[in-house]
């Protein structure tokens, strides 16, 4: 399987190679951690208002990617994140909503989905599971924030279904799964392990407490149990934990910034 995500000169962005096409009416990507402002230890395209950061050098890294990926901040849409599975449908009105603070961001959601050109739905990651999926088709696009809770409560199924209710067909449905931990960087115990249902022990490896879980992976049966074709689900081999460009939150041991993942239809 080759890598999904492609990186073009030294913009600090890595890009979905499937949907780049000249005549693709979608843009989807995922920043690194480089090419910001922020000091350490959030060194230095942070993302991440609730991180501490100076706000400032926040909302200046975020006006960077903004320029780069020519999407205005102002047609951006962010989700408080709080680890569920609610997936909200967004429109146009809701523009601008998380984009320059966290206060304003939609509430109580981990992922969005939109039919409507010109908004930029956006997540932020620092090792949890970036779901990009997109109906080229119908022309519906989303993005799902999948750490272990969002995972376990198949955020992957909700937002697949949030595509059904929008008339889109599952043999349509297109998933890139983007960088995040891999399963020998992400050790977890009982209590993470018991919300799998058996079905899926192939996701992780372990014994006497102590298992080490493959969230990609994990996501990835769920899509297929969702309905999602196996060709249509390609997953990225970058691990945030093992690669120094990206921000993560197990391996940092100490605050850390958040990549952003974006989808938009244009």
């Amino acid at each position: 399987m080759t890598e999904p995500f492609v990186q073009l000169e030294d913009e600090g962005i890595l890009w979905i190679k499937e949907w780049m096409s000249n005549n693709s009416d979608i843009i989807a990507g995922f920043t690194t951690r480089e090419g910001g402002v922020s000091l350490s230890p959030y060194q230095s395209n942070n993302l991440g208002f609730h991180v501490e950061d100076n706000a400032s050098d926040v909302l200046q890294n975020r006006k960077h990617v903004a320029d780069a990926i020519s999407f205005p901040l102002d047609k951006w849409i962010m989700a408080e994140q709080i680890h569920g599975n609610h997936v909200q449908i967004s429109k146009s009105n809701d523009s601008g909503s998380g984009a320059f603070s966290r206060d304003d961001a939609i509430p109580e959601t981990d992922g969005l989905v939109t039919t409507e050109k010109n908004v930029l739905c956006a997540a932020l990651f620092a090792d949890c599971v970036p779901l990009f999926f997109a109906d080229r088709k119908n022309g519906i696009v989303a993005i799902s924030h999948a750490g272990w809770k969002g995972t376990v409560s198949n955020i992957a199924k909700e937002t697949v279904d949030r595509f059904k209710q929008l008339s889109s067909d599952t043999k349509d449905i297109e998933v890139v799964i983007g960088p995040s931990i891999c399963r020998s960087c992400y050790q977890v115990n009982d209590h993470v392990i018991r919300h799998i249902d058996a079905k899926y022990v192939d996701s992780y490896q372990g014994f006497n407490g102590q298992y080490h879980l493959d969230l990609k992976h994990l996501n990835f049966q769920l899509l297929l149990d969702a309905g999602v074709s196996p060709d249509h689900i390609h997953i990225s081999k970058y691990c945030t934990a093992h690669h120094s460009t990206f921000f993560s939150h197990r391996r940092d041991k100490h605050p850390t910034g958040r990549m952003i993942g974006f989808i938009a239809l244009v």
